[in-house]
């Protein structure tokens, strides 16, 4: 049991970590959409085909790489999958993927989020409250990624400016998430040490 917690407190750290990474390349590319908007998004397309491809086969090969018991709380899979045939399709489908940016970033930040509102019920047995500010600040960002998703907006202008200031939003909220759940589970992790 004490095991499998460690590995469980391991793996939220890991997810924390990785996803800073995440927000922050999100916030680079929204900086740079409400800098420079002519001519981005199909270059941004074509650069996340590239990442997404070589993320995609970086995760694929460390699922592999880690014990057969890790396997189960790694996502690195499923994760590098996604980004596999993303980037994939960034290369093939660059003009349609750019008529859609909306709905493939408000799917990200749904998808994303949902996987963080299941982690926040994992910390649900290891920390007081964080989980409960985890789960409100999930939903709050799935709806950010609906309302991105379904761009109720026709000019572009309005669009990108409102697109990159609710994925800073989001991705803040993230980071501020981040910081949350590493200071509640280093102080777990320190519980579990002790026994």
């Amino acid at each position: 049991m004490l095991l499998e917690n460690k590995a469980i407190v391991e793996n939220i750290k890991k997810s924390c970590k990785e996803s800073f990474i995440a927000a922050f390349l999100l916030i680079v590319f929204a900086v740079v959409l409400l800098v420079n908007p002519e001519n981005f998004m199909s270059s941004a397309i074509n650069v996340f085909g590239y990442i997404g491809v070589l993320f995609g086969v970086l995760n694929i090969v460390f699922y592999f790489r880690i014990s057969k018991e890790k396997r189960l709380y790694s996502a690195n899979f499923r994760n590098g999958l996604l980004l596999l045939l993303s980037g994939i399709i960034a290369f093939f489908k660059t003009d349609i993927l750019t008529d859609m940016i909306t709905i493939i970033i408000g799917g990200y930040l749904i998808f994303r989020n949902v996987h963080r509102a299941n982690m926040s019920l994992t910390l649900q047995n290891y920390t007081t409250k964080i989980w409960i500010f985890v789960l409100v600040t999930s939903f709050i960002n799935i709806l950010l990624g609906l309302f991105i998703a379904i761009n109720p907006f026709e000019n572009w202008v309005s669009l990108k400016t409102l697109l990159a200031i609710l994925i800073i939003v989001s991705e803040a909220i993230i980071i501020i998430q981040n910081l949350v759940v590493l200071f509640g589970v280093h102080s777990k992790e320190k519980i579990i040490e002790e026994k």
